[in-house]
């Protein structure tokens, strides 16, 4: 792969060539992915992206139990991961449709469609699909091209991308497709990786969020702002330290103290101590928004 730094795909503005990665969450081979950072907004994203993204997915990625129930519909720590996700969007919007994109398996979604809403997803991973429509009597919208399907739905009260976007090649079009399909008044809900986090600036390309080759664009929470503030896009909340913040700091350090994380769960041992590392770190992350993950919620004006 070559190491151009070209533009940058959220502001367009020039970019400084930053790392390179390996996969080192999965291990699916050893293949080198250079990353670029924005001189101007601090999107770190990859060079070059792999034509054939989808193989980077394959096995059990969305880790679904022998007989057939997805992990985090029996996981009470991600359940209530999801419940807070609903909590936060009925804090600005009250219950009506709602495109999630990318729902996986499905855990926000049912939480979502448990208090109210109308919920359609757009999924590209069949198994998920098939689940969420014969379990969850959801429509679930099969495809990869996610912004196409957006573009093509009807305008939601609600819209969400729970670790999503960062797998996108053009993040900032989904934004722009997101927005204009966001009824006025309505909520986009984001979740992304935070690449101001203390993690990412310790760690650097073996950060387990950076997870190269999935994650192709990393984007600060400012940027996604200014982003959106030319479609009408104002932010409502922004957290790292929310429960699926927390859970991913606490993953973060535990990978880092794991020379190989792709071999299976790590011991109890080093969860404790991961834990402990998490605890101690906890009150800077809070106090300086250097949290592993971002929630950011954003209203659209009333028009």
């Amino acid at each position: 792969m070559a190491s151009h730094a070209p533009s940058c795909p959220l502001c367009g503005a020039d970019s400084a060539h930053a790392f390179t990665a390996v996969d080192r969450n999965r291990e699916i081979s050893a293949e080198r992915f250079p990353y670029s950072r924005c001189v101007a907004c601090g999107t770190v994203f990859m060079v070059d992206v792999p034509d054939d993204l989808g193989r980077w997915y394959a096995g059990d990625y969305h880790r679904f139990e022998a007989d057939g129930t997805p992990e985090v519909m029996r996981n009470p720590t991600l359940r209530d991961v999801e419940a807070f996700r609903v909590r936060m969007l009925l804090r600005h919007v009250p219950p009506g449709t709602l495109i999630d994109i990318g729902a996986g398996p499905g855990g926000f979604a049912a939480a979502a469609k448990q208090e109210g809403f109308d919920v359609t997803v757009i999924e590209m991973d069949r198994r998920c699909c098939e689940y969420l429509e014969s379990e969850l009597g959801m429509r679930a919208i099969c495809s990869d091209e996610p912004i196409e399907q957006l573009s093509a739905l009807p305008p939601a009260q609600a819209i969400t991308l729970w670790h999503v976007l960062e797998h996108l090649e053009d993040p900032a079009e989904m934004l722009a497709v997101a927005a204009d399909r966001l009824q006025p008044g309505g909520v986009l809900a984001l979740g992304v990786p935070n690449p101001r986090s203390l993690q990412f600036r310790l760690l650097g390309a073996r950060w387990a969020h950076l997870d190269a080759p999935r994650h192709l664009r990393l984007m600060p929470a400012d940027a996604l702002a200014a982003s959106l503030r030319p479609h009408g896009l104002r932010l409502l909340e922004f957290t790292t330290c929310d429960p699926f913040g927390r859970l991913c700091s606490l993953h973060g350090w535990t990978s880092a103290m794991r020379r190989r994380p792709a071999l299976g769960d790590p011991p109890a041992s080093l969860i404790r101590l991961a834990q402990a590392v998490t605890l101690a770190l906890r009150p800077i992350e809070r106090r300086t928004d250097r949290g592993a993950a971002m929630t950011l919620l954003f209203g659209k004006d009333a028009g």
